[in-house]
């Protein structure tokens, strides 16, 4: 089954996405996304597949979660194919339920795109959450981050928190992530877990989280625009939020991503 693929690979940041340019039906997504996780040589951390063109680009991700670094290397795939290239696009993407659009430098290889707004933030005290300190949840569409601030970034402690959430707050996340803030050197570190692959990477970045970690700090500031940019392992991503009247009304996230040719897996 799906013995010939073609892939294009994106770097966003250090968050390796395999893009699957064939076909492929939705119930073996896990099956081709372990298949396509295993092979060393194209060094991937998750796997999304490309849907023919409806009302607009599609793309899903293996486990149907939101996942705003593909959703990026994918608008900056459909922009590049198209005759003549395009400078923004549109495109619908899974884990959000309105169009996402992207902005493309081609010079830098910059792409910036108005991400979804988070729904929903809770926090947590550090008894609930068996830490030394507390930390702040934030949901988007298909995805959940918990930001923590100054501990460190380790699997034991980030299983811990995992199975809480699952427990605790909603056991059909379709992933779930930690971002660890270290607030001294300017770096978060995200480890990300995606249910239906069963799958956890301490990723090279993370624009998800990135988003999140924004939010929840934009909470705690006055209205207005704030920038933020984030060290990860895998490189930078920074993010623009704009406050009105103490409420959060967009987010953008940009970066830099480079694409592979396209990759014939037999």
């Amino acid at each position: 089954m799906y013995d010939n693929l073609d892939v294009v690979v994106a770097d966003p940041a250090g968050n390796i996405t395999i893009m699957v340019l064939t076909p492929v039906d939705r119930k073996d997504y896990a099956d081709v996304a372990q298949k396509l996780l295993q092979n060393k040589t194209l060094n991937g951390e998750q796997v999304a597949f490309i849907l023919p063109d409806s009302s607009y680009p599609a793309m899903e991700m293996c486990g149907l979660e939101f996942c705003g670094n593909a959703s990026r290397a994918f608008a900056l795939y459909k922009a590049a194919e198209a005759k003549p290239q395009k400078n923004e696009i549109t495109v619908s993407v899974s884990g959000c339920d309105k169009p996402l659009t992207a902005r493309i430098d081609y010079e830098t290889g910059n792409v910036e795109m108005d991400m979804p707004v988070p729904d929903y933030v809770r926090e947590y005290t550090a008894k609930e959450l068996s830490l030394n300190k507390g930390g702040t949840l934030v949901r988007l569409d298909g995805i959940a981050h918990l930001i923590l601030t100054d501990i460190a970034p380790m699997i034991d402690t980030f299983e811990i928190l995992r199975d809480f959430i699952y427990e605790n707050y909603d056991p059909d996340l379709p992933a779930f992530g930690v971002m660890f803030c270290d607030t001294v050197n300017q770096m978060m570190t995200p480890v990300v877990y995606v249910k239906d692959v069963d799958t956890t990477y301490f990723e090279g970045s993370c624009a998800s989280g990135t988003v999140a970690a924004a939010y929840a700090l934009a909470l705690t500031q006055g209205n207005g625009e704030h920038r933020l940019e984030l060290q990860q392992p895998g490189g930078t991503l920074s993010t623009t939020t704009i406050k009105k009247e103490n409420r959060i009304e967009k987010i953008s996230l940009s970066g830099i991503i480079t694409l592979s040719d396209v990759i014939h897996i037999s």
